[in-house]
């Protein structure tokens, strides 16, 4: 058997809730995002991981809602020597009379994180009579950051705090003060509450004060602080040493404030800057690596080097050099051998500017090998017109792969000239195109150039294609299609077998006919604009994920299939659905459904918020159903504990 002190270096990082965690100020808590915990489970493995991790699991405590704060109660008068091992407290509301017991039971706290923004229902009795109980060495503060809350219970635990406990807290040290420069312009009524905290402070025998919030001057609470007898530290916030200048400049002005003031120094504008070990050269210029090893494994080590130093797996990453990525131009000129295999790296991703097409096109004409590197263009180039340096690196680029708008959410709209040269030289090898197309009329045979085509993101306003002569064969690896052409267009697609084919999106089109062909064959589709589509359940059987985002407003009924589906696993919408899901959503039409996800959804972080939300509910009643909604970040809802008490 291991000693107990190793079983709790073991135990510890599962069980240990980060200082930064516990003691963070920001607007939304850290602890807002609920997950389920592992941590208890770690005290089932066996008794001595129970009497190890017991200590562990009790040595930070946050208390986010009254429910936890009745389970915590009801653990301690269980079990009274657990409290003891309560050293971290964050409470972020009043929770009624169980804090008085949770105070009670913990004499050991050094650490106190607390809510200052009550609300009128949430009764902060138990903490105001339980904090003479306990002396901590750091107290926290929080507070809204819009606008202050008056009523009963808060200016009674304000008054408990302020005009009571800091002053006869005889072990407290360190303060952390929440007010910013933000809150303090918005709304007068903070400016009353840190002066009352600072009078406060003056009482007390703080070393250390912490301005938590963010400040772009020295408010009028901050000066009164210089006189507290004990105090040696006025901690801030870090500072920009471009954008926090002036406040810089008003510290390093006042003689008091600069020997007390204390904070780390950031630099915004270059945030990538990256310590870089200094190698020492070599004492032999004679010496080359690798010499005993064979030229093919030389070469084989070096390739791999080099494609990590010519960041070519970083495809549309800045050409501009910088610290964190300096100018690849170097590794070239070091060797003859390093030349030669880093070249195809340095063409490999070319961005087309109107500034650099020219340039590269000049290179071309002077080194045509260098165009059989290109495998990836990304572009900003106007190509509506003719560009013609743009056109003659399509000339050169005969293993293109993929060629797309930066960014990518972006169309590249080509001209007819570039649109058939980039099918002439980069058909067969094309893996990725994303282009638009104007009012022009194509041949569809050209399509059937694309062999290796996987993703094509098409979009024209007046597109016309003929099918004359189409091999049903062409685009046959096409995995991902996405139309945003006139229905003209559609007809081209349908006359192919597309076997390959599993993602399908549409804008501004009825793809009815497209769907009836190839629908048993998708396994994703998207742009479900109106009810007239929500036949598309019965006519994609093995469809996985549909996603109905463009539908402003819509309801169960409106894709509920005749049949039950046993494929969809997932539903993406914009909003949430309307009507009442106990008498709309018919789950035996959805059987394999898993998942619901909203992107416009964001979850409430507040016992309060999660009282007053509608859309709770609806979460919880999917979940009874093992179906999960998800928020816009993909996270799913986690229900809280629930009070037993009446």
């Amino acid at each position: 058997m291991l000693p107990d002190e190793i079983v709790s270096e073991i135990l510890s990082p599962a069980l240990k809730v980060p200082d930064e965690l516990f003691s963070d100020t920001s607007g939304i808590s850290p602890f807002a995002d609920c997950t389920r915990s592992a941590g208890g489970n770690y005290l089932l493995v066996c008794k001595d991981w129970l009497r190890v991790a017991t200590p562990l699991l009790y040595n930070v405590v946050v208390l986010r809602s009254k429910a936890q704060a009745q389970a915590l109660e009801d653990a301690l008068e269980a079990n009274p020597e657990f409290g003891r091992f309560i050293k971290k407290l964050r409470v972020e509301g009043g929770y009624g009379s169980s804090m008085h017991t949770i105070l009670e039971s913990a004499p050991n706290i050094t650490d106190l994180v607390l809510s200052l923004a009550i609300r009128p229902a949430d009764s902060t009795d138990g903490l105001c009579t339980g904090l003479s109980l306990i002396n901590p060495r750091r107290l926290i503060l929080l507070e809204t950051s819009w606008q202050p809350l008056t009523n009963r219970q808060e200016r009674a635990l304000r008054n408990a705090v302020i005009l009571d406990c800091i002053p006869s807290w005889s072990n407290l040290r360190i303060v952390g003060c929440p007010y910013s420069s933000f809150m303090l312009t918005m709304n007068p009524g903070w400016i009353d509450r840190a002066m009352n905290l600072s009078r406060a402070l003056l009482k007390s025998l703080v070393h250390t004060t912490i301005l938590c919030g963010d400040l772009d001057s020295i408010p009028s609470f901050v000066p009164p602080l210089y006189d507290i007898p004990s105090l040696e530290t006025l901690q801030f916030q870090p500072l920009d040493v471009h954008y926090d200048a002036p406040l810089i400049s008003i510290i390093n002005g006042d003689k008091r404030l600069k020997q007390l003031a204390k904070y780390t120094l950031t630099d915004r504008r270059n945030s990538e800057v990256l310590n870089e070990p200094y190698i020492t050269p070599s004492q032999n210029s004679h010496f080359t690596p690798m010499e005993s090893a064979s030229e093919q494994t030389r070469e084989t080590v070096w390739k791999r080097v080099l494609f990590f130093a010519m960041y070519a797996e970083e495809a549309s990453f800045s050409r501009r050099p910088s610290q964190s990525r300096p100018s690849r131009l170097p590794i070239l000129s070091v060797s003859k051998d390093f030349h030669r295999l880093a070249l195809p790296y340095l063409y490999d991703s070319v961005k087309l500017t109107t500034r650099n097409a020219q340039k590269l096109s000049d290179t071309l004409d002077t080194h045509p090998i260098l165009g059989s590197f290109i495998r990836r263009i990304f572009t900003v180039l106007p190509w509506r017109t003719a560009h013609e340096p743009s056109l003659n690196v399509l000339r050169y680029a005969n293993r293109l792969e993929v060629i797309t708008p930066a960014p990518p959410s972006q169309r590249m709209f080509l001209t007819a000239e570039a649109f058939k040269l980039l099918v002439k030289n980069a058909g067969h090898s094309l893996q990725e195109l994303r282009i638009g197309l104007g009012d022009m009329h194509l041949s569809a045979s050209l399509f059937e150039s694309f062999s290796a085509l996987h993703t094509l993101d098409i979009e024209g306003t007046g597109l016309r294609a003929t099918t004359l002569g189409l091999p049903s064969q062409a685009l046959n690896s096409l995995h991902t299609l996405k139309v945003w052409c006139n229905p003209s267009i559609l007809p081209v697609f349908e006359d192919m077998s597309l076997e390959s084919l599993r993602s399908f999106s549409f804008v501004r089109e009825d793809p009815s006919s497209f769907i009836k062909i190839h629908g048993p064959k998708l396994l994703h589709i998207e742009g479900i604009r109106s009810a007239r589509d929500s036949g598309v359940l019965d006519l994609c059987p093995n469809l996985v994920d549909i996603d109905i985002s463009d539908l402003d407003g819509w309801n169960f009924v409106d894709i509920t299939p005749n049949n039950p589906h046993n494929s969809l696993t997932t539903i993406v919408a914009s909003v949430m659905p309307g009507g009442t899901c106990e008498e709309e959503f018919n789950q035996e039409m959805f059987p394999a459904l898993r998942e619901i996800h909203i992107t416009q959804l964001g979850w409430p972080t507040t016992e309060q918020a999660i009282l007053e939300s509608e859309v709770v509910p609806v979460a919880e009643y999917f979940l009874q159903r093992n179906i999960k909604l998800t928020s816009k970040e993909g996270k799913a809802w986690v229900p809280r504990l629930q009070s037993r008490r009446k």
